[in-house]
């Protein structure tokens, strides 16, 4: 009988809806690489601008050396880090290069603190206080170095000389020096206590590393943040939780530990733009399945595949909007103005075309649920830890939606 029949004409189209949406994986595949292929460009962007100031520093701590001489094999001696502060005053500005704006930042930096003195009196002997920074290009001024209570010494490399003659166990010391990077400052403790001080002129910093900040304040114009990191904060244990001295407990990347405030830019448009398009395969079968209702649900109203490959091109074109126009203003703007090209092209062609100017209603109605689509959409992308929570209630909305509409239709009338 015809009624029993499954492979029905709305049954068909279904299929041929389908099809289309497998076709439109393509075009998909082909964003991420775009937008991967716009990061990359800023990626060399950053590489230029790093090659004439300076990549992300990290301060590490200073050393010091001193020839005793007594024994031949090993007549130098590194001595024991004691109390240790470091305090670093950052300025921020945008360095551009072509369309992409990057924060770099000019750091000025305190050092000071004092070395263990385990050999007791020590009489002009050869001592070397070092330190070292990830990329001394960024060096503005020659550092300044000072033990005791001498005078600051300027010093054209990273290694201070001077022949100490003291009784002292503990041996002062000081640093100073004018440093620039790129994007974020870092900073080691290896004192037996050590304490980091480090605040800027920048309204988004992230404060990452190993350790976070017992104190910080943020606002919109500057940020101060606080460290206190005690010696065995800093070394690894055995497998019988006993703590080996000298020996950090190194991450799994194998690097020191380190405190660390990187200068965030508010929106990283094209992470925000790859996670939009991992959405799009389920705004295509949404927008598809509106269709797919109404037509079935409203008489002499038939969608030609070309017409749904068309609107699907229009959705697609959604990401691609998206992704150029926040390349040159603030990612919230550029996703309404691409929501709203998008929304006003599919519900012009929804009115003149598809409902021929007789269904201003439907017109209306899909220019509603395109809107809170999108608006869905932006939910997820900006409250990432509450997406899947948001997105289940919305998707049982929509299948209870379907569901409500298609309760009068006749699945096996062939038709």
């Amino acid at each position: 009988m015809q009624e029993n029949k499954i492979f029905n004409n709305k049954l068909k189209k279904f299929y041929v809806i389908l099809f289309s949406l497998l076709i439109l994986l393509i075009p998909i595949a082909f964003l991420f690489g775009i937008i991967s292929d716009r990061e990359n460009y800023k990626d060399e962007a950053i590489k230029k601008i790093e090659q004439s100031w300076a990549k992300s520093q990290l301060l590490e701590a200073p050393q010091m050396v001193l020839t005793i001489g007594k024994d031949k094999k090993n007549p130098t001696q590194t001595l024991t880090l004691g109390n240790y502060e470091v305090n670093v005053n950052i300025q921020t500005e945008i360095r551009k290069k072509g369309i992409f704006k990057v924060p770099v930042y000019t750091a000025d930096v305190v050092t000071k603190g004092d070395f263990k003195n385990p050999y007791g009196a020590l009489k002009n002997i050869k001592s070397e206080l070092s330190f070292d920074v990830t990329d001394s290009k960024g060096f503005v001024e020659a550092p300044q170095f000072k033990i005791f209570n001498e005078d600051y010494k300027t010093v054209d490399d990273n290694t201070y000389t001077k022949y100490l003659t003291t009784n002292s166990n503990q041996i002062p010391f000081e640093i100073t020096y004018k440093i620039r990077g790129l994007k974020k400052i870092s900073v080691e403790p290896a004192g037996t206590t050590s304490k980091i001080k480090i605040n800027g002129n920048w309204k988004d910093p992230s404060f990452e590393g190993n350790y976070l900040p017992l104190k910080r304040s943020v606002t919109n114009k500057e940020f101060n943040a606080e460290w206190s990191i005690p010696k065995i904060a800093t070394l690894k244990s055995d497998n019988n939780n006993n703590f080996q001295e000298d020996d950090y407990s190194y991450d799994s990347n194998n690097n020191i530990p380190k405190v660390s405030v990187s200068l965030l830019t508010p929106v990283d448009n094209y992470r925000m733009a790859t996670r939009a398009v991992k959405y799009a395969f389920l705004f295509l079968l949404l927008t598809f399945v509106a269709y797919y209702v109404f037509e079935i649900t409203a008489k002499n109203t038939p969608i030609h595949p070309i017409q749904y490959m068309l609107m699907g091109g229009a959705l697609l074109i959604f990401y691609l909007l998206l992704t150029s126009i926040s390349e040159f203003t603030p990612f919230i703007f550029a996703y309404m103005i691409s929501v709203l090209f998008t929304v006003g092209l599919i519900s012009t062609y929804t009115y003149f075309v598809l409902t021929k100017k007789k269904n201003p209603k439907f017109t209306a109605l899909i220019s509603i649920v395109m809107i809170l689509l999108y608006s869905f959409l932006y939910t997820l992308l900006v409250i990432q830890d509450l997406s899947l929570l948001i997105g289940s209630f919305i998707l049982f909305a929509v299948i209870a939606s379907i569901m409500y509409a298609t309760r009068n239709v006749e699945w096996y009338d062939g038709n």
